[in-house]
């Protein structure tokens, strides 16, 4: 097993751990606070574990679709399998750092949790989503120690996004009218 492999299964475990517990947050709760609806197309970049696929998966029901993107092919092999265990067909895996290969103005809602941090190329991927997102849907982000709301709102504002509302530490975006 390779080490990035080894940290990769133990960073799916504690994140497994924090979703049972609800400890610092549980993602279904977090979701609740969304407008999600049945039928909605949802991205959810940077999916990890399935965190917030399943759940989301189960709220936009089976005439909706959730594309789980993440970087890591352990990441996309896992929600692979539990999807088809869980009996759930609404939900599509990309293995991608950035490209979606998804049509242009295609996604009511995008689930950005936890990845903000850790891209190096922000513009890109953020040029990408904002190409993605209809124009009356938005993108969900949180702050929160590792990056501070003034510094998400800098980076989304310079990448054509600009906030709609904001529950405690989640932010939606909408795209900025020109």
């Amino acid at each position: 097993m390779s080490a990035g492999n080894f940290y990769s299964r133990i960073e799916y475990f504690l994140l497994g751990l924090r979703d049972k517990l609800g400890i610092p947050f549980n993602p279904l709760k977090e979701l609740n606070k969304l407008d999600i609806r049945e039928g909605q197309m949802i991205l959810d970049f940077g999916c990890g574990i399935g965190s917030y696929t399943f759940p989301v998966a189960n709220l936009v029901g089976k005439s909706g679709r959730v594309y789980a993107l993440d970087k890591q092919p352990l990441a996309v092999k896992r929600i692979e399998e539990e999807a088809k265990g869980r009996g759930l067909q609404n939900i599509i895996t990309i293995l991608s750092d950035g490209e979606t290969g998804l049509q242009d103005k295609s996604v009511d809602v995008i689930l950005f949790y936890g990845v903000l941090p850790g891209i190096k190329d922000k513009e890109s991927v953020l040029r990408e989503l904002h190409r993605v997102l209809k124009p009356d849907g938005y993108l969900s982000t949180r702050f929160c120690f590792l990056i501070k709301k003034e510094r998400v709102l800098e980076i989304m504002g310079a990448s054509g996004f600009s906030l709609i509302e904001q529950k405690r530490h989640i932010l939606n975006f909408g795209k900025r009218k020109r």
